[in-house]
């Protein structure tokens, strides 16, 4: 008989053929922040930020795109796509099968991690190579903390955005939507803006500016240490996620 590994390893390796074969999943998760972080640092190479002579815009554009590579795979790739599995009837068909739908799941999300980690390498590699822009080696536990509650916290989220989610046509809509407003306030796109200060404290509690928080750490100079507010916060979101996931779930299609 068959192992459990071993059959998680064959499904995530079909999940991820599948996610490959799909042109626009591909383009949207793993293409797109390259060609943003291209045009991005096309835009702010060389650029000053404020009065500081101790580092360039694109030092802070680099995480920021990593940032954003995660939020779209780990995030909206999986939300949109286990919403349209769900419409559509197959995570319904799957419980008919003799595959158990928990390690189906498990399958769905082990390949949401292996394209999040493949985007986010890619983004940090391009910056490297084409802007000269690296982790500084004192901060790379700050990066790979950031990455890891990165993608657990936002693929928690996307898991229990899916089971809000009742057409297929609403899926990239409505995910877009509940991140991208965010990440334009966070310095996702643009590590020099400036918003009030209520604005400022009431972005610090969602888990978009804190992934961009910790992945700043690893590239920014002047960072000491591991942010741990901003930890914090990408855990107690990634637990309240879990927690709503778990109860909120659906196999079977919405009847709206």
């Amino acid at each position: 008989m068959t192992s459990i590994p071993v059959r998680l390893g064959r499904q995530t390796k079909l999940e991820q053929r599948a996610f490959w074969r799909n042109p626009d999943y591909a383009f949207f998760t793993f293409l797109l922040p390259l060609l943003l972080l291209a045009l991005l640092g096309a835009v702010n190479s060389g650029d000053e930020i404020g009065d500081r002579t101790d580092i360039n815009a694109i030092d802070l554009v680099v995480p920021g795109v990593v940032a954003f590579a995660v939020m779209v795979s780990a995030y909206a790739n999986l939300a949109s796509r286990l919403a349209v599995l769900r419409a559509d009837g197959v995570l319904k068909r799957i419980r008919t099968t003799p595959l158990d739908p928990r390690a189906y799941l498990t399958a769905q999300l082990l390949s949401t991690l292996t394209t999040t980690l493949l985007a986010s390498a890619a983004t940090i590699l391009l910056g490297f190579v084409a802007f000269g822009v690296s982790p500084r080696a004192e901060a790379v536990l700050a990066l790979a903390l950031g990455l890891v509650l990165g993608i657990i916290c936002f693929a928690a989220l996307g898991l229990a955005l899916s089971s809000a989610i009742s057409h297929a046509d609403a899926a990239g809509p409505i995910t877009h939507a509940t991140y991208l407003p965010l990440a334009l306030v966070s310095g996702v796109f643009d590590p020099s803006i400036n918003i009030p200060g209520w604005l400022e404290t009431l972005v610090s509690l969602f888990p978009v500016q804190a992934l961009v928080e910790l992945l700043v750490a690893a590239y920014d100079p002047t960072a000491d240490g591991v942010p741990l507010g901003a930890s914090l916060v990408l855990a107690i979101w990634g637990i309240g996620a879990i927690a709503i996931a778990m109860r909120t779930f659906s196999w079977v299609p919405s009847r709206k």
